[in-house]
C-alpha cells in the first residue's frame, strides 16, 4: 500500500513539474528563435551585433540548459532506474554532456558580455556554471570508478544544479505572486534580486550536503563494530 501511494505521489509531482516546466521550455526555444534571427540584438539584451562568439555561447547555453532541465527528472525516478538500467546509463551520459555544455557555454558568455545585473550577478552566475560543470565531471568520474556512494551524492548535486534555471524563475514567480515584486528592479539591482543571484542554487547545495552527511552517518552507525 505504501509503495502504491509513493508512486502516486511521485507521479503527481512529475505531472506538476512538467506543467510548470512548459512555459520555461517554450520561452527557451523562443529565445533560440530570437537568437537565430537577423535582428536578435534588437529583440533581446542577451544578444549583440558583432558578438558572434558571445551570441553562439548564449544559444548553446539556452538549448543545452533547456533540454537538461526537461530530462533530468527522469534520471531520479526509482522505477526507471531499477528496471531500465541501460536507459539510466545512456540518459546519464546525455545529462552529463548537456551539463558540461551548459556550464561551459555560460562561463564563456559571462566574461565576454557580462550579465544585466552587473558584477554581483555575473560572479554568482559564473559560480553556478562552475558548480554545474564540476558536478557533471564528478558524476562521470564516480561512475567510472564504480563509487556508488560518491556517484549518488554527486548525482543529487547535479540534479538540483540542473534545475537551477527553472528554480530561478519559480522563485521569481512565487515572489511576484506573494509581494507584487517587492525588492525587485528591472535591472535586477533590488535587494531581492541580489539575494536571488545565489538563492536559486546555494541553499539547495547546502541541503544536499546535509542530507548526504546524514545518510553517511546513519550508514556508519549501522555498521557492526569490531570487538
Amino acid at each position: 500500500m505504501r509503495t502504491v501511494k509513493s508512486r502516486v505521489v511521485l507521479g503527481l509531482l512529475l505531472v506538476v513539474f512538467y506543467l510548470t516546466l512548459l512555459p520555461f521550455v517554450v520561452h527557451g526555444f523562443g529565445m533560440i528563435r530570437v537568437g537565430l534571427s537577423e535582428d536578435a540584438a534588437q529583440q533581446s539584451y542577451l544578444f549583440a551585433d558583432g558578438q558572434g562568439v558571445g551570441n553562439l555561447a548564449m544559444l548553446v547555453h539556452i538549448f543545452a540548459g533547456t533540454v537538461l532541465v526537461a530530462l533530468v527528472p527522469l534520471q531520479v525516478l526509482p522505477g526507471l532506474r531499477r528496471k531500465y538500467t541501460r536507459f539510466h546509463r545512456i540518459l546519464g551520459r546525455v545529462l552529463v554532456t548537456l551539463a558540461l555544455i551548459t556550464g561551459l557555454a555560460g562561463m564563456t558568455y559571462i566574461p565576454l558580455r557580462g550579465t544585466i545585473g552587473g558584477s554581483v550577478m555575473s560572479a554568482a552566475f559564473f559560480l553556478y556554471g562552475l558548480c554545474l560543470f564540476t558536478a557533471a565531471l564528478m558524476v562521470a568520474r564516480m561512475a567510472l570508478n564504480k563509487d556508488r556512494a560518491g556517484h549518488w551524492a554527486w548525482g543529487l548535486r547535479l540534479f538540483w544544479l540542473a534545475l537551477g534555471s527553472w528554480l530561478y524563475r519559480v522563485h521569481y514567480t512565487i515572489w511576484y505572486l506573494l509581494t507584487g515584486g517587492l525588492g525587485s528592479e528591472p535591472d535586477f539591482s533590488g535587494p531581492f534580486d541580489l539575494v536571488q543571484n545565489f538563492a536559486f542554487y546555494v541553499p539547495y547545495l547546502m541541503a544536499v550536503q546535509l542530507w548526504v552527511a546524514r545518510k553517511r552517518r546513519a550508514h556508519t552507525g549501522a555498521l557492526p563494530t569490531r570487538p
